[in-house]
């Protein structure tokens, strides 16, 4: 499979060859969505709770007669059904982590970049050059490949990108060696350097 690169100012310069075994992966929605609803699970900290009966201070005593009031009988105020008492079934504290295989992870993340490129949302530049802060670069950038809303995938040994395209809504940068498939699907876009292609093909490759 081939794909032009581009310059940062949206001119093809040549092209290159993508590896078919992870750019020409037949689209499923079930690893996709598996991978994600993994992902967001284990973002969870699974710290909410509500107090029984058992931890609500006070109702010690019987609020009154068993029998003769005409009412139901009651054994303490702390009941679910009284202002100020415990709830019942209600949350708590529990582990929402979901098991992802490694090879599962790497099969979505094929998957995902093959429909990228299948839909032309994925953008190979020779490379993106930073030399300074400057929001405004990026989105200069953005316009000249016509992606207002994308994600940024390079190699760098600065923080230059990174922190010039986090003030920009609907767009954002990583590391073509981190970023996961909840960040690819996140945005319309992908536009990744030479340099940032080279290792994540590595990094797919290995996984597999």
């Amino acid at each position: 499979m081939q794909v032009q690169v581009k310059n940062i100012q949206g001119k093809a310069v040549k092209t290159i060859e993508l590896p078919e075994a992870i750019y020409n992966v037949e689209l499923n929605e079930h690893v996709l969505h598996h991978t994600v609803k993994a992902y967001l699970a284990n973002q969870r900290q699974g710290t909410h709770a509500t107090k029984t009966r058992a931890y609500v201070s006070g109702g010690g005593r019987k609020p009154y007669k068993q029998k003769g009031t005409g009412g139901a009988r009651s054994g303490s105020t702390r009941a679910n059904i009284y202002p100020g008492g415990a709830s019942s079934h209600g949350p708590q504290p529990r582990d929402y982590r979901q098991k992802l295989n490694r090879k599962v992870k790497t099969l979505a993340l094929k998957v995902a970049l093959s429909d990228k490129l299948r839909h032309g949302k994925l953008v190979v530049v020779d490379q993106i050059e930073m030399s300074k802060y400057s929001t405004k670069s990026v989105l200069v950038a953005l316009q000249a490949l016509q992606a207002p809303k994308a994600l940024l995938a390079d190699i760098r040994e600065d923080d230059y990108l990174y922190r010039s395209t986090r003030n920009i809504h609907g767009a954002a940068a990583v590391s073509a060696k981190d970023f996961n498939v909840v960040d690819l699907l996140r945005y319309e876009t992908l536009i990744i350097s030479e340099k940032g292609l080279e290792a994540l093909n590595a990094r797919l490759s290995e996984e597999a």
